[in-house]
């Protein structure tokens, strides 16, 4: 039987060590961990402090572009890809068993990992019964930064079509700044006024960005 490699001894104190006390793990550490499984019978490490070097923060790896980083590639993106999928569905499923969303940072939670890390402008649609419980939520629209086309009229015929009461607007920054443009103020009163014919209420209009939110109801841009 041939010598193991070195890593695997490395590889086996890791988790040794994570299982003692996972949270006196370095970040690079956790990322070997993860690594170790979408990259197996390799040495990870070094790989690992690339990419944190290079997304400079663990919340920034869901997106990254990995082709410059040697022993990584298309099947370690695919990777965090699936990570970033699961804890999206983690953070829907609290909602399929009909709590009520009731704060801007619930709202930032259900789509933070659909739509903070996207490359293009998504703007999602939420709709909410008369005990704020999800009804259902979809994008409505997709296109490159700042130029995603939102008609209220769409907003109008899908809330009406699911019966709903409430509405909550979300879109993404790919820039990672949160602040609320003219335009994103401007198209929230447009649509508010829309629904208010139709009697919806519109609740908030959340600007989603990879470490942060804005809550255009906080901020005071929508009137009760």
């Amino acid at each position: 039987m041939g010598e193991l490699p070195h890593y695997a001894g490395h590889r086996k104190r890791l988790k040794e060590k994570f299982d003692e006390m996972p949270s006196v793990l370095a970040d690079y550490e956790i990322l070997e961990l993860m690594l170790g499984y979408a990259i197996p019978r390799k040495d990870v490490k070094l790989i690992a402090k690339e990419i944190l070097k290079k997304s400079e923060n663990m919340s920034s790896i869901f997106n990254l572009d990995c082709s410059d980083i040697k022993g990584a590639g298309k099947e370690t993106e695919r990777f965090f890809r699936i990570v970033a999928e699961f804890y999206n569905r983690v953070e829907n499923s609290i909602y399929s068993y009909k709590e009520s969303i009731a704060s801007p940072l619930q709202v930032y939670r259900l789509l933070k990992y659909s739509m903070a890390f996207a490359e293009n402008e998504l703007f999602t649609v939420i709709l909410l019964n008369s005990k704020s419980q999800l009804i259902s939520k979809k994008v409505l629209t997709e296109g490159i930064v700042n130029r995603a086309v939102v008609y209220p009229r769409q907003i109008a015929e899908y809330a009406l079509k699911e019966k709903a009461v409430y509405v909550i607007l979300a879109h993404n920054h790919p820039t990672g700044d949160s602040s609320p443009s003219q335009k994103d103020i401007e198209l929230t009163h447009h649509i508010q006024e829309s629904l208010d014919t139709l009697g919806i209420a519109l609740k908030d209009h959340i600007i989603v960005c990879k470490n942060e939110y804005s809550s255009l109801y906080d901020l005071g841009f929508i009137e009760d």
